[in-house]
């Protein structure tokens, strides 16, 4: 039984990230899964070319969910301390 190197790697990345990562963080990871994969796929039955554009698809979704997430947390604690310090002095 063989074991696959990048689900390994994968695991490991994803146990050492942060939860609200940066852009430029999801990327270099990406990339560093990406040249794993590459040095350590079978080189008579190569990984499908449409198998890492899914996968740039996915990393691209998540850094933008992301995003979102930190401007959504940055707005809504903008908004309850505009609540807190309107609300206090009547």
């Amino acid at each position: 039984m063989t074991t696959n190197p990048v689900t390994h790697s994968a695991a490991n990345a994803a146990d050492t990230s942060p939860a609200s990562g940066s852009a430029s963080n999801i990327d270099s990871m990406f990339m560093e899964l990406l040249i794993t994969q590459l040095k350590n796929q079978d080189p008579l039955s190569p990984m499908d070319p449409s198998t890492f554009v899914q996968q740039l698809a996915q990393v691209t979704s998540l850094d933008q969910l992301t995003q979102i997430n930190q401007l959504l947390q940055n707005t809504l604690g903008g908004i309850s301390t505009t609540t807190t310090s309107s609300s206090g002095g009547d």
